[in-house]
């Protein structure tokens, strides 16, 4: 019994701290590729838009920006190109929390976002005792809309890199709208790139 416990004690000590550590969580089909050893991927990445975050009744604008990238990655002297698209919260030059989704998550992320901004606009004066419509990302990152009587809020939110919880922000029904436009950009970019997505009407 004492060898066994010294055995373990052991292993605490010596061995280096990334062999006790989980690898890292894999969401997305592009985060697979960007993470496959023994292999060059070029990526190349580019700003489509960004959401100037407000708050309080007065809309004061709060500095942060709610930012959509497009992410595009291959192998040199390959054909095949995968595709992606990142969010990203921060302030300035500090980024809060980035996250990707895959490019055939696009099309059903742009169809949740408009239909809950006409459905926060349409019941706006309406009593409800509770409504709540979401919309995930395979990686976290979500668009949630609340109503309780005629209270509502519409948030976005990001998993927290530095903790188990999430980073959420208020945002407008027009911010939402304004969100699906440059989902709208992104997938005309990535469509000029090859992606072939297309979004149902």
């Amino acid at each position: 019994m004492r060898v066994f416990i010294a055995v373990i004690l052991f292993a605490l000590v010596i061995l280096p701290p990334s062999f006790a550590q989980s690898p890292t969580k894999i969401a997305t089909d592009y985060e697979w590729q960007l993470n496959q050893p023994g292999r060059t991927l070029f990526r190349d990445r580019l700003p489509v838009g960004q959401i100037a975050l407000v708050a309080g009744k007065k809309e004061k604008v709060t500095g942060e920006l709610l930012q959509v990238l497009t992410d595009i990655a291959f192998m040199p002297g390959d054909s095949n190109r995968f595709f992606a698209v990142a969010f990203r919260i921060g302030e300035g030059s500090t980024v809060y929390s980035e996250v990707l989704a895959d490019a055939d998550e696009i099309p059903e992320l742009i169809r949740s976002a408009r239909y809950i901004a006409q459905t926060a606009t349409d019941i706006a004066s309406s009593e409800r005792a509770e409504t709540k419509i979401t919309f995930h990302t395979r990686a976290g990152f979500s668009i949630e809309f609340t109503q309780i009587g005629t209270q509502q809020q519409l948030t976005v939110v990001f998993p927290d890199p530095l903790s188990d919880g999430e980073i959420i922000r208020e945002v407008s029904a027009d911010q939402i709208k304004l969100f699906s436009d440059l989902l709208d950009l992104t997938i005309f970019e990535l469509n000029r790139q090859g992606a072939g997505l297309k979004v149902k009407k």
